[in-house]
């Protein structure tokens, strides 16, 4: 048996055990398409290798066109799963591109003849589709999955060494003996590909999943919005980074007026809908920097990064105004929901979340109290001197923090 064939028999032995344990992988993970499709490209590709290596044995039919337009739909396959694993559509007529260029072009005699040639062709077709594959991970680098960038560079790496294999072909159409150190490159990076292919592969799978159960633990299930785990986590570290450049951040506490009513009356139903119309509402006002939250119930917490008093209460007005206006369905009855608001923001006394929020809560108790459907602020006490440590200057009594007959209301 000689060294090249050696070599197409390792190729299609991990073509197939990488197929064989991505489909495993699939069936743990039947919503992840990708990977049955992964799975798929290699046994395309397992099954092209093999017919390629049976060159001579073979009618040419089978071992030159069939296996090589079976391999470069493998990586038409590859790239479609990379596709399908980014959230992007199918392209059928782009996964079968690279077969039928194969097979138009071998219907040319002149091409045909020259096995070089044909060789070549199918290393461009090859490179093509794992260059674009890394292209659609490259693309989707916002996603923080750090098995995402060595993936890129397996591609990359084995795009650049295909060319490697243009020896391996031309031998076995009568050309001369591949060179030793060529013939353990293309074995060495089979088995790279094919070993670290399948464990990023499967790695990628695992942390987007983790991702997702990640973000769907700081999502409120009712709404869609942030829920309060997520608000205290990402509100401490906003309010960190505004101290730190020096910007004032205001947060503002909305609370539903009558909820209860509402839910006592007309059911559950109603209020959920009455609930998910005020985040509809709130999340069009705010600014895309903003951190809007569901805290529980029937109140809400929105933290407004580099806002002053002024910026923040207009978003707060608008947002009232704008929930006030709308009207809801509840059987044959129509409903005007309303919202109470308290504000407060970042000053000498209120320099971190904590405080922040029991500042909101008091100007929110008197919004409450003197009537409802009302914004009222907090008191302002001076700004931290510049370069004392923040809350250096704030009391641990709580006795110290302004209380409702300090607040102010606005219109």
């Amino acid at each position: 048996m000689s060294l090249d064939l050696q070599t197409f028999i390792i190729g299609v032995f991990m073509l197939a055990i990488a197929g064989a344990l991505l489909l495993l992988s699939w069936l743990h993970h039947r919503s992840n398409k990708s990977l049955a499709q992964w799975a798929f490209a290699f046994f395309l590709g397992a099954v092209g290798i093999a017919l390629i290596g049976a060159r001579g044995r073979i009618p040419d039919a089978w071992s030159i066109l069939a296996a090589n337009a079976l391999l470069t739909s493998a990586y038409g396959v590859m790239w479609q799963g990379v596709r399908t694993f980014e959230g992007h559509r199918s392209h059928p007529a782009l996964i079968g591109a690279g077969a039928v260029i194969w097979l138009t072009a071998c219907a040319v005699p002149a091409f045909y003849a020259v096995g070089t040639a044909r060789a070549l062709l199918i290393m461009a077709i090859s490179m093509a589709y794992s260059l674009a594959a890394a292209a659609e991970l490259w693309r989707g680098r916002g996603e923080p999955l750090p098995a995402r960038w060595p993936l890129i560079v397996i591609l990359i790496v084995h795009a650049a060494t295909l060319p490697l294999r243009v020896p391996l072909v031309s031998a076995l159409n009568g050309g001369p003996q591949t060179h030793p150190l060529v013939v353990g490159s293309v074995i060495f990076e089979t088995l790279l590909f094919c070993i670290c292919g399948v464990y990023l592969l499967g790695s990628l799978s695992k942390e987007r999943l983790a991702l997702r159960h990640e973000q769907t633990s700081l999502l409120d299930p009712l709404t869609g919005v942030a829920n309060r785990r997520a608000f205290l986590g990402q509100g401490a570290k906003i309010i960190d980074r505004a101290e730190i450049s020096g910007q004032p951040t205001a947060l503002l506490l909305f609370d539903l007026d009558r909820f209860k009513s509402v839910n006592d009356q007309y059911g559950h139903a109603t209020g959920d809908d009455l609930l998910r119309a005020f985040c509809r509402v709130a999340t069009t006002k705010i600014r895309r920097t903003d951190l809007f939250a569901r805290l529980g119930g029937e109140e809400f917490a929105c933290l407004l990064p580099n806002a002053s008093q002024s910026v923040a209460m207009a978003i707060a007005e608008e947002i009232r105004n704008d929930f006030a206006a709308m009207k809801f369905d509840a059987g044959s009855t129509r409903l005007a929901g309303t919202v109470s608001v308290g504000m407060s923001a970042t000053d000498r006394l209120n320099s971190d979340l904590p405080s922040l929020l029991i500042a909101a809560d008091r100007a929110l108790y008197r919004a409450k109290q003197e009537g409802r459907n009302r914004v009222v602020a907090a008191a302002f006490s001076p700004p931290v001197l510049r370069g004392r440590r923040r809350g250096s200057l704030r009391s641990d009594n709580p006795d110290t923090y302004p209380s409702s007959s300090d607040s102010q209301q606005v219109g």
